[in-house]
């Protein structure tokens, strides 16, 4: 085997009856992202505290759902389930993560679905699906973005069962003074109405509810205050950060007018933090 060399020194300890070796009936259906994710964390955390020049910062965590009714336009049931709304890699001492490359778990090997299919799939219809602002943990190297994702009930009564959430209360570390992943948020939209969605939950759905989805970017790497300010405008023109995050995190000051690096005020800003 490729690894087997690598694997030999490693020994496993796994109490029975804890989180990492559940004893029936423990449920472990979704163990690979609720609690798999968790061990690489701890592990990427604990071989970044020994070789910090290789540091990995965490990722965002899954926004597991699954969408289960009737499709009226073909009179048959469907089941959705996606990871098209996960977020993004965190990032690697030296590098920015990768954007869109979902949960920790998968290292970026999910397919994401395209619009035109999942509409074709399902009686939902995609409103937004982009990078959001702010939406990760800063650092000298930052996380990437997170995910801002909306979809449109054009079918029948439904539901969801939410599933594997836990971003939405806990969050993946940051590395070395960068921050953590920012936390997840999911609702329901019907008309003026706004309801939270919450991890492991069920919740009914309506013809012409709205599901909307903002799923946390990866964590950072290094101290914000040590980014580049070259770097800093560059993320403000892709909008990946607004000029607020810019000023309080990273210490840089932009020029609203012209968009460019106020760099007398920077200085100010970075020797008084």
């Amino acid at each position: 085997y490729h690894n087997e060399g690598s694997m030999r020194p490693i020994n496993v300890v796994m109490p029975e009856g804890s989180v990492i070796n559940a004893k029936y009936p423990a449920t472990v259906g979704a163990s690979p992202v609720c609690v798999g994710v968790q061990i690489m964390e701890a592990t990427a955390t604990a071989f970044s505290k020994a070789l910090p020049h290789r540091a990995i910062a965490g990722w965002g965590r899954h926004r597991g759902h699954y969408i289960f009714g009737m499709d009226p336009r073909i009179g048959e049931r469907y089941v959705q389930t996606t990871f098209d709304s996960d977020g993004s890699a965190g990032a690697v001492y030296g590098y920015d993560g990768y954007p869109g490359a979902a949960t920790f778990n998968a290292l970026g090997s999910v397919t994401r679905g395209n619009a035109e299919e999942v509409e074709i799939r399902y009686p939902w219809r995609i409103v937004r699906y982009e990078f959001a602002k702010d939406l990760m943990g800063q650092g000298k190297w930052r996380g990437a973005p997170g995910t801002e994702w909306e979809i449109l009930n054009e079918g029948g009564d439904a539901a969801i069962a939410t599933g594997s959430s836990d971003g939405d209360v806990t969050q993946a570390p940051g590395q070395f003074g960068g921050e953590p992943t920012p936390v997840s948020i999911a609702d329901i939209i019907r008309g003026e109405e706004r309801t939270r969605l919450k991890s492991h939950r069920m919740a009914q759905l309506k013809p012409g509810d709205r599901i909307q989805k903002h799923s946390a970017g990866g964590a950072g790497v290094g101290n914000p205050k040590e980014r580049e300010p070259e770097k800093v405008l560059d993320d403000v023109l892709d909008e990946f950060i607004g000029l607020e995050v810019a000023r309080d995190k990273y210490r840089v000051a932009i020029d609203p007018q012209t968009m460019t690096v106020d760099w007398e005020e920077t200085r100010k800003l970075r020797a008084g933090s």
